[in-house]
């Protein structure tokens, strides 16, 4: 079973650098009592729906979350690494499945990937991936608590390719 690349193609790509929702929780201030990073609290399935579409995730993954079992294409990156080898990228399975998404992924590990861009195994994603460090807890806790949400789809994904962190098998 291999779901570490759950997040390897990631459509963070695709997803833009548009805001998110209104965060109501302040960036963390050392001249503040307030610590941003208590702001997983008030996540909510609603702001995390809301950065899906503002990210525009859907647009690889699909409507379902479920991924898609063909390479991303239409971009170089896609294409070729920085060291010009052959690329195929494919948009994990972001649902709650067990077997094929991101069932048995615990949430700090998923906001790890989307932030760091590092899978539960500790392995670096491919390298295409957009990771969004600055991205809030409130951010990147409701976007899981809606990929919690969303139904499982039971659907494989073929592995990503992306040298020099992911090759042929």
């Amino acid at each position: 079973m291999v779901v570490s690349f759950v997040f390897a193609a990631a459509s963070v790509w695709a997803c833009g650098d548009d805001p998110a929702p209104a965060d109501p929780c302040p960036k963390d201030d050392p001249n503040t009592l307030y610590d941003e990073s208590e702001c997983k609290a008030f996540a909510t399935v609603n702001a995390g729906s809301q950065a899906i579409e503002k990210r525009g995730c859907k647009g690889c993954h699909g409507d379902d979350m479920a991924g898609k079992t063909d390479p991303l294409t239409g971009k170089p990156e896609y294409e070729k690494s920085l060291q010009g080898l052959p690329v195929k990228l494919y948009t994990p399975n972001l649902t709650n499945d067990n077997d094929t998404g991101i069932g048995t992924w615990k949430d700090d590990e998923l906001v790890v990937a989307i932030r760091d861009g590092f899978d539960k195994e500790s392995l670096q994603l491919c390298p295409q991936m957009q990771h969004y460090k600055s991205m809030s807890d409130f951010e990147a806790y409701s976007i899981v608590m809606y990929l919690r949400s969303i139904p499982p789809v039971s659907k494989k994904i073929p592995r990503s390719v992306c040298p020099p962190t992911k090759v042929e098998e």
